[in-house]
């Protein structure tokens, strides 16, 4: 049985009319992936809540972006990636958060799709500072967060 977590977000402010993707409002974040994929997994337990805490982490990122009449966001992250990051736990360079982002937009042709892919390279930049790299695994809490942050990070960026 496929089980997905989804979280939305609806909110209110003031609207800019734009036609393109960047300094775009945003009325709706959807983060959905399948966990029964990756439930069974060492290390997976730190990963339970992805769905959530990505979806948040965008949020937190748009800000005053929020509006009930703008664009939707919708992510799908890809399970297989994922899976295959955490059972090949010992090699955390090969770790990656990846999934399809979709951004719709009101108005004809102002839509984005693309593919976001994270590598555990690009995450460290994300780690706390006098986060000593040897010890981060793939199941941590700090590589998580650093690949939360920095999916998020490209997701918003692509809006603001």
């Amino acid at each position: 049985m496929k089980r997905t977590l989804t979280a939305a977000l609806t909110a209110t402010t003031l609207l800019m009319t734009t036609a393109a993707v960047a300094d775009e409002d945003v009325q709706k974040v959807q983060v959905a992936v399948d966990t029964a994929a990756i439930e069974n997994l060492k290390g997976a337990v730190v990963w339970k809540n992805v769905a959530l805490d990505l979806n948040a982490a965008i949020v937190e990122r748009l800000g005053d972006q929020l509006d009930q009449d703008g664009a939707r966001v919708m992510i799908d992250i890809d399970t297989v990636a994922l899976a295959n990051s955490l059972e090949e736990a010992l090699n955390i360079a090969d770790a990656k958060l990846a999934g399809d982002v979709n951004i719709f937009v009101p108005g004809m042709q102002n839509d984005e799709v693309y593919s976001l892919s994270v590598s555990a390279e690009q995450a460290s930049a994300f780690y706390p500072e006098g986060t000593d790299s040897e010890l981060v695994t793939v199941s941590s809490e700090v590589f998580y967060r650093a690949m939360i942050d920095g999916f998020a990070d490209n997701v918003a960026s692509r809006l603001n």
